[in-house]
Parts: C-alpha cells; structure tokens; sequence
C-alpha cells in the first residue's frame, strides 16, 4: 500500500508538470500524450487504493474531484490547441488540484 502511495503521489506531480508544459508547448503532441498516460497511471493506482481501503467517503469525493479535473485540464488544452482563452479553466483546474492536495494530505 505504501510503495503505490508513493507511485499516486510521484504520478500527480508528474502530471502537473506535464500539464504545465502540454500547454506551454501546445503545438508538441508528445507531452500531451505522455500527461494521458500519466493520467491512466494516476486513475489506476487511485482505485487500486480505494479498494484497498475500502472506499472511504472522503477518498471517494477526491476520485471524483480528479476526474473533473482532468476533464477541465484537457478542455483546457483543446482551447490552447484552437488559441482560443482558457483562463477560467485554468483558474478552475488550480482550485480543483488544491482541493484535491488538501484531501490527499487529509488537511480535509
């Protein structure tokens, strides 16, 4: 349990970074498909936790809160792609990943 906490905890940093470039280099397509497979190796290590754990309510509302966060990340990098402003979506996906950091922390 603990060596796949680690892996979840390296793979959300990973994927902020990954995001942060995907988006300052839109017209690369190579870091928008490793930040995919990050998220997959994100969503997979996330559930294998909750079943472990058994599916805690609190948990529960982070899954939920990280999967509208990638929909909001890759929204967000379509509207990059298309040079239309993403700024809200932005905004959004910082709110959404603090959130999701105070739960994972259990500061919530």
């Amino acid at each position: 349990m603990h060596s796949l906490a680690q892996i979840h905890g390296l793979v959300w940093g990973l994927m902020v970074i990954l995001f942060l470039l995907s988006y300052l280099f839109y017209q690369q397509k190579v870091w928008s498909m490793i930040l995919r497979l990050t998220y997959l190796v994100m969503i997979g290590t996330g559930i294998a936790m909750l079943f472990i754990i058994h599916f805690p309510f609190m948990l529960v509302v982070k899954a939920i809160l990280s999967f509208a966060l990638i929909g909001l990340m890759e929204a967000a990098l379509g509207k990059r792609k298309k040079q239309q402003p993403a700024g809200l979506l932005l905004v959004l996906s910082a709110v959404f990943l603090i959130v999701i950091l105070l739960i994972g922390y259990r500061v919530i």
